[in-house]
């Protein structure tokens, strides 16, 4: 509706009502002025029925016109007065939509802040998973690096312990085993003087030796992984005492460096374990050939732990260092414990680069 009808609207409705009430005014009138000219009539002759039913004719000619002009009068007043009442109502929903419309852009406005909160919400949660799947990548990479760094100074330094140190220790035992000889004419008391100090020095390059083979066992590399498992066995049985039956079924006689090494510190780790932890009186070992990959088997009759509730800063390093060693290879290691009834500790490997 234009603006310039809101303005003039008060005046024609105020027009409007004035000329309805001329209109009744002059009915009323008319009306009343048939009415009064024929009253004298009707009380003249009060009981003769023709004169009676000639005034009602009278007064119904008399009212025809007033009748006439009141159709009239109500064809144009309603028109004016439906119209006035449907402006009226438009205006109301005129207010209403423009009400509704209002509260649908608020609430738009709303809807379009919450939105574009979430998505800022949703792209920084991105970012920051994407970012910590970057730092995970990295801290993998990292930490394979390491151990294969660590492996090589493991493997330089057991070289060194055998190939220099060791050899060394060899020679200045046969030298004192010769200065023995030469001082055979000596006291008896300097002759065991000098026996003493070469029982020493072959303790010490028998230490040295096995210092070495703690490093990197040079067997593991010469003769393979089975074999040097069985002597790992044998070595952890012959300390600790306890009983330990090694099993190995189908092994191939070619393994990749990786798959070797992270397999005999796997058991390597978990013999260690049972020594400092387990108070076991059994242990058994097993390597086989499982699917396209490795299995080492490792159980014990020991006290057993609650994987659950295992702490770290009690001795746990070591079995987050087996499982970061098997998942830098894509292999998976299951370790499953009860209180008082022993560990039972599974790792497979896949076979990955197999050397002919």
């Amino acid at each position: 509706m234009p603006a310039s009808w809101n303005r003039i609207k008060p005046f024609a409705r105020s027009i409007a009502v004035l000329l309805v009430g001329l209109v009744i005014l002059h009915l009323a009138t008319d009306a009343a002025r048939s009415l009064l000219s024929l009253f004298p009539q009707q009380i003249s002759q009060p009981f003769e029925v023709e004169n009676s039913m000639s005034a009602v004719g009278e007064v119904v000619t008399a009212w025809k016109p007033l009748f006439m002009r009141l159709v009239g009068m109500a064809l144009i007043v309603l028109p004016i007065w439906y119209f006035l009442q449907r402006h009226n109502r438009e205006e109301e929903l005129q207010r209403i939509d423009e009400g509704w419309a209002a509260r649908l852009h608020a609430r738009s406005e709303e809807l379009l802040a919450v939105n574009n909160a979430l998505v800022s919400e949703v792209s920084k949660r991105i970012d920051t998973e994407q970012s910590l799947e970057a730092n995970r990548r990295d801290l993998r990479l990292l930490a394979s690096q390491l151990l294969r760094l660590q492996e090589e100074e493991r493997r330089r330094i057991s070289r060194d312990l055998h190939d220099d140190i060791n050899q060394r220790l060899a020679l200045l035992s046969i030298d004192i085993e010769m200065l023995e000889q030469q001082l055979s004419d000596a006291p008896v008391g300097t002759a065991g003087t000098v026996h003493a100090i070469q029982n020493r020095l072959v303790e010490l390059s028998e230490d040295v030796r096995r210092l070495a083979y703690q490093f990197h066992p040079s067997i593991l590399d010469d003769l393979g992984l089975s074999i040097a498992l069985r002597r790992l066995v044998d070595d952890f049985q012959t300390r600790s005492g306890i009983n330990t039956h090694f099993i190995c079924k189908d092994v191939p006689n070619h393994v990749a460096q990786d798959v070797v090494t992270c397999l005999y510190r796997v058991a390597q780790e978990g013999l260690a374990n049972i020594t400092r932890h387990a108070r076991a009186k059994n242990v058994h070992v097993e390597l086989r050939r499982l699917r396209d990959g490795l299995q080492l088997l490792m159980s014990d009759d020991g006290v057993g732990f609650d994987v659950n509730r295992y702490d770290c800063r009690r001795g746990s390093l070591g079995l987050l260092s087996m499982r970061e060693r098997v998942s830098l290879i894509a292999g998976t290691l299951d370790i499953q414990s009860t209180p008082g009834e022993g560990t039972h500790i599974c790792a497979w490997v896949p076979f990955k680069q197999e050397r002919a």
